[in-house]
């Protein structure tokens, strides 16, 4: 995606199971409640929604995975679509991969983590929800799912936007993480007071 001066803007992924939580991330960062359409039913998005933020990077929001009722010609079609996106998108530069902190990874999570680390990309872990557990579960739940996912050096933040919590954590970490990808005249330092 490129900007109105023909610049190719740094992109970042937003990747999860479906509900969540995608969506509300994206308005949050934006502080926009409008900007993508949230669904209390599972599997809404089926294609890559391309993002602006103020002409500096665009977030690329992903369909959601493991969600049954999609019809199953759709969800044939989502694994190769993000698949090329991931491989194939020099402009990708960091991936957000959005869990439900009061859920344990299952095989589909274990393999969207693994796939997003593979591609070489940065990788944030996002624990959505936090609002919906009292601090001793946030804290256990937190050490299982890290367990679960296995990995070490893995960056992950809290997240809730009822209760907002991590917005401010999680521009910081996408400034760390584009800071050494991103052209100066993208002005990605300004990040946290333009989304």
């Amino acid at each position: 995606m490129r900007n109105s001066r023909g610049h190719v803007m740094p992109e970042i992924a937003v990747a999860g199971r479906s509900n969540v939580g995608k969506s509300s991330l994206l308005n949050d960062l934006f502080q926009s409640k409008g900007l993508v359409k949230t669904s209390s039913t599972p599997g809404k998005t089926q294609m890559l929604n391309f993002f602006s933020a103020d002409g500096r990077l665009s977030f690329a929001d992903l369909p959601g995975y493991g969600y049954a009722n999609v019809p199953l010609a759709v969800r044939q079609k989502w694994g190769p679509m993000v698949t090329d996106y991931f491989e194939k998108r020099d402009s990708l530069k960091v991936i957000l991969c959005l869990f439900d902190i009061r859920r344990i990874p299952n095989e589909e999570d274990l393999q969207m983590l693994e796939w997003a680390v593979h591609c070489q990309k940065a990788v944030i872990l996002v624990l959505t929800k936090v609002d919906k557990v009292g601090q001793g579960e946030k804290i256990k739940n937190t050490r299982d799912i890290l367990n679960a996912f296995g990995m070490a050096n893995l960056h992950y933040i809290h997240y809730s936007t009822t209760k907002n919590v991590g917005r401010k954590e999680l521009i910081h970490m996408l400034c760390d993480a584009l800071s050494d990808e991103t052209d100066p005249e993208t002005g990605i330092d300004q990040l946290d007071s333009n989304i």
